[in-house]
């Protein structure tokens, strides 16, 4: 075989050839000398040329069989080293051939192997499954796939995918069997890791529901602090505005008496005492009813005077603000109307206010002073409120709208009425505030 491989039979016949052709010219000079017969010399040509012939069908019979050997050494590779396991089978399920592979994944030397029944190598508990699978394939004669646990000489279950198809005449089956063992683990640990991940997933629920719940309390608190905040600032405020009056209504009671007693007052007196005590008592009421109407929700947006609003709020606290030596200055052009809530934006206004109230408490100079201008840009309405409290640090100003961010101390501020304030003009009116630092102190910007 080894020889044939390294002299090509082509070569050999083509050499064969030419020296039967040398020899037969060498042979018919020969002859000539001692044959005259002209027919002699065509048949023992003749014979020489079919012998030649012959043997030329013989090299050709050689090279095919150099090949088809080639051919078969060459596909006996293929399917003795294939990472596949291949086997054949007839339809009783008796091992008729197995590669490599094969023999390796059903664990057992392949001489053995042979003339066993597979059905025997198939785990108890997938056996049923697959003659069930066997019967198919030799019904249907069409390929068909199964998986299956095979055991080995160790008996440790091998995981393999099986697809098989029966042969022509019904009497043999052809196997290819895939060692997917590492594949169902990978898919096994898959799915252990999914239901973890679902477990975690339902405590994660469970803990963000508590957290969110318990936000929601402290949210609750928050707002309930920030209410008890705004209800003394308020009750506050409703002092100050009262404290003139009371003062007024308290001399005035005082007096009659005194006055009384003088004749000539008379009943000229009563009226005139009684119609001045109605009006402080009248100015006390609106007072209060300004206050109610501040903190009453808008329900429906409306067209409303900026600069009215801003009087509006400015009479709620200017009483306040200047017992605490703060002066506003207030700068408006024309008329300006929007469409929104008014009391909101009030609020708005009040809690800018207190913002900057409490940047100037404590200053030591007598200019403590917040300035407000209105006026239209670009088609829209503008409302600044400065003061002159020396600005915000570069460090909290970008935070100065966040939720429950503040600098005061904790049972003085709760860090939503800013957060808030932004929410009701950019969400529910849509517009913008904004702050930043002017010349002297702490700009806020409200366009709409």
């Amino acid at each position: 075989m080894k020889e044939r491989r390294n002299k090509s039979p082509l070569t050999e016949t083509i050499a064969l050839r030419r020296k039967a052709e040398a020899h037969l010219q060498v042979k018919s000079v020969k002859e000539s000398f001692c044959h005259d017969e002209e027919g002699t010399r065509r048949l023992v040509h003749e014979l020489e040329v079919h012998q030649i012939e012959l043997e030329m069908q013989n090299a050709e019979l050689r090279q095919a069989r150099y090949d088809l050997e080639t051919a078969l050494e060459k596909y006996t590779d293929l399917y003795e080293f294939a990472p596949v396991g291949y086997a054949n089978l007839d339809h009783t399920g008796v091992i008729i051939a197995l590669n490599l592979a094969g023999a390796s994944l059903i664990g057992g030397v392949r001489s053995s192997l042979i003339g066993c029944c597979l059905w025997q190598f198939v785990a108890v508990a997938d056996r049923l499954n697959f003659n069930d699978f066997l019967g198919k394939v030799l019904s249907c004669r069409i390929k068909e796939s199964c998986e299956v646990a095979l055991l080995n000489g160790e008996n440790r279950p091998v995981m393999v995918q099986i697809e098989a198809m029966a042969t022509a005449s019904g009497q043999e089956f052809r196997l290819a069997m895939i060692d997917i063992t590492e594949r169902r683990r990978a898919g096994d640990a898959l799915a252990l890791k999914q239901r973890e991940l679902e477990e975690l997933n339902r405590s994660l629920d469970e803990r963000i529901g508590q957290d969110v719940e318990e936000l929601r309390r402290k949210d609750q608190i928050l707002i309930l602090q920030d209410r008890r905040v705004a209800l003394g600032e308020m009750i506050g405020n409703i002092a100050h505005q009262w404290r003139q009056p009371l003062n007024l209504l308290g001399l005035y009671v005082q007096e009659l008496p005194l006055d009384f007693d003088n004749a000539e007052s008379g009943k000229e007196f009563l009226s005139d005492y009684a119609v001045k005590s109605m009006q402080l008592i009248k100015h006390m009421s609106k007072t209060i009813e300004d206050f109610s109407d501040f903190y009453r929700l808008d329900k429906e947006k409306v067209s409303f005077n900026v600069n009215e609003v801003i009087e509006m709020a400015l009479s709620l606290v200017g009483e306040s603000f200047n017992n605490q030596r703060i002066n506003f200055e207030f700068c408006q052009k024309n008329e300006l109307l929007i469409n929104g809530y008014p009391n909101e934006y009030a609020q708005v206004l009040v809690n800018i206010f207190m913002n900057a109230r409490d940047a100037l408490v404590g200053r030591t100079d007598d200019d403590a002073r917040i300035t407000i201008r209105s006026f239209a840009a670009g088609g829209k309405t503008v409302v600044t409120i400065t003061d002159n409290a020396g600005g915000i640090s570069d460090e909290i100003i970008d935070r100065i709208f966040d939720p429950y961010f503040t600098t005061k101390e904790p049972d003085k501020g709760t860090g939503i009425g800013l957060f808030m304030s932004k929410a009701i003009i950019e969400t529910n009116m849509g517009g913008t505030l904004t702050v930043h630092n002017a010349a002297n102190g702490a700009e806020f910007r409200i366009v709409l």
